[in-house]
């Protein structure tokens, strides 16, 4: 399944909508919990709460769990940061981690697992205005678009700063 993000999707305060192949909101992401902390809500069409991500500080820099209700799906992390790329993993309750390879930055990269294809980002999957997250047959799709919004997040606002 394919599902469209704005490009320019992060706003304090905003409610942001995913949009999956045929134009229609499949899910909507609650940015209001950021005023008051390092949460993201992922919601359904009927306000209903299906996911989130939590920021914590770890050493070695930010960390963003993934929750479906109470249960941790997966944490991701920055790995070794370099000043030219953004790299991330995934830790997960999969046998085998998220891997992102690929231009991070520029919204082309691949989730990989086990060396294996298992979703992509890429800006060419939607128009100009969007970037796209392919989901992999089999794989948790809000897990796979949680993390893209991580890893959105933190290469736009290293570019920004």
């Amino acid at each position: 399944m394919k599902y469209a993000l704005k490009q320019k999707w992060f706003s304090l305060g905003k409610n942001f909508p995913i949009v999956d192949e045929k134009g229609l909101e499949a899910y909507r992401v609650d940015g209001s919990a950021l005023t008051v902390g390092n949460r993201l809500s992922f919601r359904d069409r009927k306000n209903t709460e299906l996911a989130f991500i939590n920021q914590k500080m770890v050493s070695g820099g930010p960390a963003f769990e993934i929750y479906h209700g109470d249960d941790l799906q997966a944490v991701v992390r920055k790995e070794n940061f370099s000043l030219k790329h953004c790299k991330f993993s995934a830790d997960t309750s999969a046998p085998d981690d998220l891997h992102a390879e690929g231009n991070l930055d520029g919204r082309e990269y691949n989730f990989v697992r086990e060396g294996r294809t298992v979703g992509r980002v890429s800006k060419s999957l939607f128009g100009s205005e969007s970037f796209g997250v392919e989901v992999g047959r089999g794989e948790d799709e809000l897990v796979l678009l949680a993390s893209a919004f991580v890893i959105d997040l933190c290469c736009q606002a290293k570019a920004a700063g």
